[in-house]
Protein backbone atom coordinates (compact mmCIF):
# COMPACT_ATOMS: atom_id res chain seq x y z
CA UNK A 1 0.00 0.00 0.00
CA UNK A 2 1.01 3.37 -0.78
CA UNK A 3 1.78 5.91 1.37
CA UNK A 4 -0.67 8.98 1.08
CA UNK A 5 -0.52 11.99 -0.41
CA UNK A 6 0.46 9.71 -3.37
CA UNK A 7 2.61 10.89 -6.65
CA UNK A 8 -0.37 12.29 -8.10
CA UNK A 9 -1.98 14.08 -5.00
CA UNK A 10 1.74 15.59 -4.68
CA UNK A 11 1.86 16.88 -7.94
CA UNK A 12 -1.64 18.41 -7.79
CA UNK A 13 -0.19 20.63 -4.76
CA UNK A 14 2.64 21.96 -6.32
CA UNK A 15 0.84 22.72 -9.37
CA UNK A 16 -1.33 24.34 -6.96
CA UNK A 17 1.15 26.12 -4.64
CA UNK A 18 3.24 27.37 -8.31
CA UNK A 19 0.13 28.67 -9.10
CA UNK A 20 -2.03 30.08 -6.83
CA UNK A 21 0.68 31.52 -4.17
CA UNK A 22 4.33 31.75 -6.60
CA UNK A 23 3.32 32.95 -9.36
CA UNK A 24 1.26 36.09 -8.37
CA UNK A 25 4.39 37.16 -6.46
CA UNK A 26 6.51 36.94 -9.07
CA UNK A 27 7.49 40.17 -11.56
CA UNK A 28 6.00 39.25 -14.86
CA UNK A 29 9.37 38.47 -16.60
CA UNK A 30 9.62 35.45 -14.27
CA UNK A 31 6.02 34.09 -14.24
CA UNK A 32 6.65 32.74 -17.79
CA UNK A 33 9.30 30.24 -16.45
CA UNK A 34 6.67 28.77 -13.61
CA UNK A 35 3.69 28.38 -16.05
CA UNK A 36 5.98 26.38 -18.18
CA UNK A 37 7.07 24.14 -15.61
CA UNK A 38 3.15 23.88 -14.20
CA UNK A 39 2.66 22.90 -17.22
CA UNK A 40 5.50 20.03 -17.19
CA UNK A 41 4.61 19.09 -14.01
CA UNK A 42 0.52 18.78 -15.54
CA UNK A 43 1.70 17.09 -18.74
CA UNK A 44 4.07 14.37 -16.35
CA UNK A 45 0.83 14.35 -14.35
CA UNK A 46 -1.55 13.14 -16.93
CA UNK A 47 0.92 10.89 -18.04
CA UNK A 48 1.21 9.24 -14.70
CA UNK A 49 -2.36 8.68 -14.83
CA UNK A 50 -2.64 7.37 -18.07
CA UNK A 51 0.02 4.83 -17.28
CA UNK A 52 1.62 2.80 -20.09
CA UNK A 53 -1.88 2.76 -21.76
CA UNK A 54 -1.75 5.07 -24.52
CA UNK A 55 1.82 3.61 -25.74
CA UNK A 56 0.86 0.39 -25.25
CA UNK A 57 -2.49 1.40 -27.24
CA UNK A 58 -0.63 3.08 -30.22
CA UNK A 59 1.86 0.13 -30.36
CA UNK A 60 -1.34 -2.05 -31.06
CA UNK A 61 -2.55 0.07 -33.83
CA UNK A 62 0.98 -0.09 -35.55
CA UNK A 63 1.48 -3.69 -35.42
CA UNK A 64 -2.46 -3.90 -36.85
CA UNK A 65 -1.05 -0.93 -39.71
CA UNK A 66 2.14 -2.15 -40.44
CA UNK A 67 1.04 -6.06 -40.77
CA UNK A 68 4.17 -7.10 -38.50
CA UNK A 69 4.98 -7.25 -34.70
CA UNK A 70 8.06 -5.12 -32.89
CA UNK A 71 8.12 -2.59 -29.80
CA UNK A 72 6.88 0.78 -30.16
CA UNK A 73 10.16 1.84 -30.89
CA UNK A 74 10.75 -0.61 -33.57
CA UNK A 75 7.00 -0.04 -35.05
CA UNK A 76 7.45 3.76 -34.79
CA UNK A 77 10.93 3.60 -36.91
CA UNK A 78 9.28 1.35 -39.78
CA UNK A 79 6.30 3.34 -39.61
CA UNK A 80 8.39 6.54 -40.33
CA UNK A 81 10.64 4.79 -43.27
CA UNK A 82 7.70 3.61 -45.03
CA UNK A 83 6.53 7.25 -45.04
CA UNK A 84 9.94 8.35 -46.39
CA UNK A 85 10.03 5.82 -49.13
CA UNK A 86 6.75 6.64 -49.68
CA UNK A 87 4.84 3.61 -49.45
CA UNK A 88 1.95 5.05 -46.98
CA UNK A 89 0.86 7.87 -50.08
CA UNK A 90 -3.23 7.40 -49.34
CA UNK A 91 -3.54 5.29 -46.77
CA UNK A 92 -6.95 6.27 -45.22
CA UNK A 93 -5.71 3.73 -42.09
CA UNK A 94 -2.88 5.43 -41.55
CA UNK A 95 -4.38 8.77 -41.56
CA UNK A 96 -6.89 7.62 -38.93
CA UNK A 97 -3.72 6.65 -36.62
CA UNK A 98 -2.12 9.14 -36.99
CA UNK A 99 -4.90 11.73 -36.02
CA UNK A 100 -5.02 9.19 -33.46
CA UNK A 101 -1.82 9.88 -32.04
CA UNK A 102 -2.18 13.32 -32.48
CA UNK A 103 -5.13 13.10 -30.38
CA UNK A 104 -3.79 11.17 -27.67
CA UNK A 105 -0.34 13.77 -27.61
CA UNK A 106 -2.69 16.78 -27.46
CA UNK A 107 -4.76 14.79 -24.61
CA UNK A 108 -1.64 15.04 -22.67
CA UNK A 109 -0.06 18.19 -23.76
CA UNK A 110 -3.41 20.62 -23.94
CA UNK A 111 -6.32 18.94 -22.96
CA UNK A 112 -8.24 22.16 -22.75
CA UNK A 113 -7.86 22.17 -26.39
CA UNK A 114 -10.02 19.02 -27.57
CA UNK A 115 -12.64 20.20 -25.37
CA UNK A 116 -12.79 23.75 -26.82
CA UNK A 117 -12.23 22.21 -30.23
CA UNK A 118 -15.00 19.85 -29.19
CA UNK A 119 -12.86 17.06 -30.12
CA UNK A 120 -12.14 13.49 -28.24
CA UNK A 121 -10.20 10.53 -28.65
CA UNK A 122 -11.80 7.91 -31.05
Amino acid sequence: MRIQPDGINLLDTVIKVLRDEVLPSLAAEQQYSVRMAINAIGIARRQLVRGDAGEAQEQALLAELLGTGGSHAELSWLLAQRIRDGRAKDNPALRKLLWQLTLQRVAESAPRYLQQENLSLL
